[in-house]
């Protein structure tokens, strides 16, 4: 899933910035939370129906779900393509006036004590209904973010792919801390996405799971959503503008592949227009959020607003196996398969909240103090001349 980072955590101080992040995070709050519901809405209405999801397969009777759920949920995962979009957006704002030893150390508080809440609490729902000892494995993975293997959750497969491209972003500050070398990064992904997508995975013919560590197949999201933040600061002009079309391009292309894929899968002719449709919904929300502001602050409070956009994280990482767990518990318990799926969802989400607003931000906390590089009040990073002339030249 794509990461949340904090809203007021990582917003930049640049004064000449003409379209403020700030305006623009309550849309993005709330589009997190609704491209987490997406994918929660795929597995609980289509990705357990099919015949490679090994655990739906041992606890759930998978013909129970209803063909016209399979349909119409079949796109949810989607939502994944969209947090990546919105991680691009949300890192170029993280990454402005950072340097890379604070920003690294910002990241893996965003993303550790969630995972290891989440893994814990998915182990520990788990293994009364399927007690096999790999669920260990998996938990040690899961909880330690390690790239690769198998996972206690399969949404986990996605943390590996934002920590790699976590590690670009801190490795640019290393080298060179002025954003606008960001954009460099965003077009060596986006440029790599697009020959993978035509003819470069082929030739390659990489294992998927590398592909992915190397941003080949998701990094024109990464990528769309580093211009789009630079955009709204007002850094435009016709090669950003035709930057992102590519970028977009690249990533229908995507979409268009993994749909047919999944359709195959599930035995289901998707519709070939709904994938990118939902696609250009996510992407006109973040595209508009900057003057979707004043409205949405006129009518939301913003408290519970950023609370939805923090619980996307655990809710995306309880989902599966646990939502898994609860329906085949309540189809036990005689209930038919809709009204399951629904009661799950309601519980998953208030797990969420709770985890949001008690259990993590608790062990962020600890965790912080016993990180090390604490890191200093945030500020414009100098430039070489300025630097130069206070060493004396």
């Amino acid at each position: 899933m794509a990461s949340a980072p904090q809203p007021s955590t990582d917003l930049p101080a640049r004064p000449t910035d003409t379209l403020r992040p700030r305006g623009a995070l309550y849309a993005i709050d709330l589009l997190r939370f609704a491209a987490a519901m997406l994918v929660l809405l795929f597995h609980f209405f289509a990705g357990y129906s099919s015949p490679g999801h090994r655990l739906a397969s041992r606890l759930i009777d998978q013909s129970l779900l209803p063909d016209v759920g399979r349909l119409y949920a079949g796109y949810g995962w989607i939502g994944v393509e969209i947090f990546f979009v919105i991680s691009g957006y949300v890192i170029a704002i993280s990454a402005h006036g950072s340097r890379a030893l604070p920003f690294a150390r910002r990241r893996l508080l965003r993303l550790w004590p969630a995972a290891l809440i989440c893994a814990s609490l998915t182990l520990a729902c788990l293994w009364p209904f399927d007690p096999r000892p790999s669920h260990f494995e998996e938990y040690a993975r899961s909880a330690m973010l390690w790239p690769w293997g198998e996972y206690i959750d399969g949404s986990y497969w996605t943390l590996g792919v934002e920590s790699v491209f976590y590690a670009l972003v801190a490795l640019l500050l290393w080298i060179s801390p002025w954003r606008d070398r960001i954009e460099a990064l965003a077009l060596i992904l986006g440029t790599a996405s697009l020959f993978y997508w035509n003819g470069l995975g082929a030739e390659l013919a990489l294992d998927l799971r590398d592909a992915q560590l190397l941003l080949l197949p998701h990094g024109c999201f990464f990528a769309l959503g580093i211009f789009l933040h630079r955009w709204h600061a007002g850094h435009r002009g016709w090669w950003r503008a035709a930057a992102m079309l590519l970028m977009i391009g690249t990533g229908v292309q995507e979409i268009l592949f993994i749909s047919r894929a999944t359709g195959i899968g599930m035995q289901i002719a998707y519709p070939r227009w709904i994938g990118p449709l939902i696609f250009f919904g996510g992407l006109a929300i973040i595209a508009f959020s900057p003057r979707l502001q004043p409205m949405l602050e006129r009518h939301l409070p913003r408290a519970p607003v950023l609370l939805l956009g923090l619980a996307t994280y655990p809710l995306y990482l309880i989902h599966q196996t646990i939502g898994l767990v609860l329906i085949s518990a309540l189809l036990k318990a005689g209930l038919a398969y809709v009204p399951a799926a629904l009661i799950t969802l309601v519980a998953i989400t208030g797990a969420a909240l709770l985890i949001a607003s008690t259990a993590e931000p608790w062990l962020r906390a600890l965790m912080s103090r016993l990180l090390p590089f604490s890191p200093p009040s945030r500020g414009p990073v100098p430039n070489r001349r300025q630097s130069a002339s206070r060493r004396g030249g």
